[in-house]
């Protein structure tokens, strides 16, 4: 970097001193009086005010007489957006009279001073400013004069901008419709409704309109018979092919009675006009999973609805496995006797057993008995039901369950029980299973799926006697295996665990590589060493590799980790990796996180500059304030924004603090 400009004005805010900053912003050079007009805002206090108010009326007299450049123009618009900080409502005449046409022609510089304006004024909260909003809006629209309508706050803007929102469409849709959304204003219903029509081209605009309606308190549509054609517009969205469209349909038509019956009609004749079960005539998959998914999420709102019967019948009907799915997931919510006879014979069928022993697991009173009867059931009893049983079970975290799981994993068995007998153990952190899991990870003859979630299972156990298994399933023929190897040693924070893994970095297969430097990460402080070492060649590895390790060095403490930490900083790593290790070594405030975060400062671009400059103002050493000073001084009236406003915070937390 170049020799940083020593204009002192970060050492005055650090001191508190409004008066040597307003001089310097009345009387200094264009860049110091910017800087000093910025600080003196975050001061605050009226003696900042007053200096702010002089400051605009200064260059004001002066912009109907004299033509600015950029640099001239910089400290006006660090006087406007401090004065729109510190909510000085006496600055709004002054404000609006900048833009009243009688300065002199700025070119391009007329709509900096326009935005930062406009931004002031909203953030005064002045009617003023959202008047010359509406004006922009009804002229000639920009994208940021759509943003900062959002930002109005004033309920007497509704009217006004519904009547130029159609000046803004099409090129600012979603913008507009966000910005109406903003006001949480019920007025904005009917634009918001016609909008999400169907035959709207744009998803982005039916799915930002629909959102907007959801977030209307009450449903304004319910009783006016002006909406009397609303239900048949969410019904027609309900059947959208896009999930998220049928979603805030079927959640909007929750609100009224006739949008609940329209919704519930979707259940009782899910095959329209049909009536009989073909699976083309669904009339859309995504209307029947909206409609389980409210039921799910609102229980209370649809159990007086009746809807148990319509649920089972779509549960033990043809329907695709999504919709079946979602319907257990709806009858488990709603509950009852009926309810829970149906999803426990759900259970038989494989296809949507999993979701079903959700759905059971979430039930207010669960039915651990009956469960754990069919779990037992030998002979002539139904594999798939003991299945069932077992997967939910271990979902539920059923210890009583453990004697009847491990009787489970008889080789003489049917392997989908096994396996769900294997899962359950694992998730039950059952330890006396970690003998028998060991075997049969350990026996070659074994279907090598079923081999890999024992080795899962024992890692979840972490039973200190399940090493030499997990070590062994390292070297498997088997990817799946390993991969599991790799993730189960990580709950091992031994040496013999911790250099393996290591070796396992530099497989050829990165899902294995990942899993093993992700592994190494959760043993955390006892694999530092070898995630260092680790740094040294990660230059060549594909990008998820580098991020799982910049990220496992992120959890390890110590001077180590530091150094590696730092190392990922620096060149030639991506800017994506470079950022992760900054904000880590940022989190810690450590006097050693100095040095590598100067590194970086110096060498990233505006990218990731202001997690550096964070970083060092929270740490306690002379360096560390004197680099922020720097970069903060060194700015130049071009500086990106961001970077502008992350510099002026770092100097606001290191003022905060006791670092000066």
């Amino acid at each position: 970097m170049r020799e940083p400009r020593k204009t002192g004005v970060a050492r005055l805010r650090l001191a508190g001193d409004a008066e040597g900053l307003a001089r310097i912003a009345e009387h200094g050079d264009d860049l110091s009086a910017a800087q000093a007009t910025a600080l003196l805002a975050d001061i605050g206090g009226q003696y900042a005010r007053d200096v702010l108010l002089r400051c605009v009326e200064r260059h004001d007299a002066r912009l109907r007489v004299e033509e600015y450049d950029d640099k001239r123009l910089a400290p006006l618009l660090e006087a406007v957006r401090g004065l729109g900080r510190l909510g000085e409502q006496r600055a709004v005449p002054l404000l609006c009279r900048l833009l009243d046409g009688g300065t002199k022609e700025l070119r391009y510089l007329s709509y900096r001073l326009e935005v930062a304006v406009l931004q002031a004024l909203v953030d005064l909260g002045a009617p003023e400013g959202t008047k010359l909003l509406l004006d922009r809006l009804a002229r000639e629209p920009e994208s940021t004069h759509v943003r900062l309508m959002s930002e109005v706050k004033d309920p007497e803007a509704v009217m006004p901008l519904l009547a130029v929102l159609w000046n803004v469409l099409p090129g600012y849709a979603v913008e507009a419709v966000q910005a109406l959304g903003s006001f949480r204003d019920a007025r904005t219903a009917p634009a918001l409704l016609y909008l999400a029509d169907s035959t709207t081209p744009s998803p982005r605009l039916r799915r930002a309109a629909l959102r907007a309606l959801t977030e209307l308190p009450g449903a304004p549509w319910a009783t006016s018979r002006r909406y009397r054609d609303v239900s048949h517009k969410l019904r027609t969205l309900l059947h959208d092919s896009d999930g998220e469209t049928a979603l805030l349909a079927a959640a909007l038509l929750t609100r009224t009675e006739d949008g609940r019956q329209t919704l519930a009609a979707v259940l009782r004749y899910p095959h329209g006009g049909h009536g009989r079960s073909v699976r083309q005539s669904y009339p859309s998959e995504t209307a029947c999973i909206a409609v389980c998914n409210v039921v799910r999420d609102n229980p209370g709102v649809f159990r007086e609805a009746g809807l148990t019967r319509e649920l089972t019948r779509l549960l033990a009907g043809t329907a695709p496995r999504t919709v079946r799915r979602a319907a257990a997931a709806a009858l488990g919510a709603l509950g009852g006797k009926a309810a829970v006879n149906f999803l426990v014979s759900g259970l038989a069928d494989e296809r949507i057993a999993d979701a079903v022993a959700e759905a059971i697991a979430r039930l207010p009173e669960l039915p651990t008995q009956r469960l754990l009867a069919l779990l037992a059931e030998a002979g002539d009893s139904d594999p798939a039901e003991r299945r069932g049983a077992a997967v939910t079970l271990g979902i539920m975290r059923c210890a009583d369950a453990a004697p009847q799981l491990l009787a489970a994993l008889d080789p003489a068995g049917r392997t989908s029980l096994r396996a769900a007998a294997v899962d359950a153990l694992g998730t039950l952190r059952h330890g006396p299973a970690a003998e028998p899991l060991g075997s049969l990870a350990r026996d070659e003859s074994e279907p090598r799926s079923l081999q890999a979630r024992a080795v899962r299972a024992l890692g979840l156990i972490a039973a200190p006697e399940s090493l030499p298994v997990l070590l062994a399933a390292t070297h498997s023929p088997s990817e799946a295996v390993r991969m599991r190897a790799a993730e189960a040693l990580g709950h091992f924070p031994v040496g013999e665990a911790v250099t393996r893994l290591g070796a396992m970095a530099g497989e050829e297969s990165t899902d294995i590589a990942r899993a093993a430097i992700e592994s190494l990460g959760r043993v955390g402080h006892p694999a530092i060493a070898t995630l260092s070492a680790l740094v040294g060649r990660a230059g060549e590895w594909p990008m998820p590799m580098q991020r799982a390790l910049a990220t496992a060095l992120a959890g390890c403490p110590g001077s180590e980790a530091i150094t590696a930490l730092g190392r990922l900083a620096d060149q030639p790593f991506a800017e994506d990796i470079r950022y992760i290790a900054a904000r880590a070594l940022g989190d810690r405030r450590d006097r050693e996180c100095v040095a590598p975060l100067i590194r970086y400062l110096d060498t990233i671009q505006y990218y990731g500059k202001g997690i550096a400059l964070h970083g060092l103002a929270q740490i306690p050493t002379e360096e560390a304030v004197e680099r922020v000073i720097a970069h903060f001084e060194d700015q130049l009236p071009s500086t990106h924004s961001d970077y502008r406003e992350a510099a002026r915070a770092a100097l606001t937390v290191i003022a905060a603090s006791d670092v000066q």
